[in-house]
């Protein structure tokens, strides 16, 4: 298996490790059997506080991490480079990310279940006053 694969299957792991296990948290925490926004959130926050929870964030971010210096293997060669710029440039992306895949998360439970509504109305009609009919 190459550098680059092997790189990409531990950031899966690592990525997809945190994120199964707030899932499987919001899922427990829900009495109704849907997940909601606010059932997101508060797995979100309740999870990141206890130790088990910050347990499973770091672990996936050290994999993810890790896998990032993999796939860089091949390409980087200073040892200061990948070690140190690879990782913290891997973390501050994985952050990135996971704040726009919560924040899409968030948005699609919420119009799932409909406590999202804009407000907006295509109907077309909004602007012109009808014209009463001539008998």
């Amino acid at each position: 298996m190459s550098w680059v694969a092997s790189g990409l299957i531990l950031q899966a792991v690592g990525a997809g490790g945190v994120g199964v296990y707030v899932w499987r948290s919001a899922r427990r925490q829900n009495i109704g059997g849907r997940v909601s926004a606010a059932t997101i959130r508060l797995a979100w926050h309740g999870e990141m506080h206890t130790r088990q929870g910050l347990a499973v964030l770091a672990a996936g971010v050290l994999i993810y991490a890790v896998g990032s210096v993999l796939m860089a293997r091949p390409y980087v060669t200073r040892p200061v480079t990948l070690f140190v710029a690879v990782p913290l440039a891997a973390v501050a992306g994985m952050l990135v990310l996971g704040v726009l895949a919560f924040i899409v998360a968030l948005v699609v439970a919420a119009l799932e279940n409909g406590d999202l509504d804009f407000g907006l109305d295509f109907s077309g009609d909004r602007g012109r006053p009808k014209r009463p009919r001539q008998p």
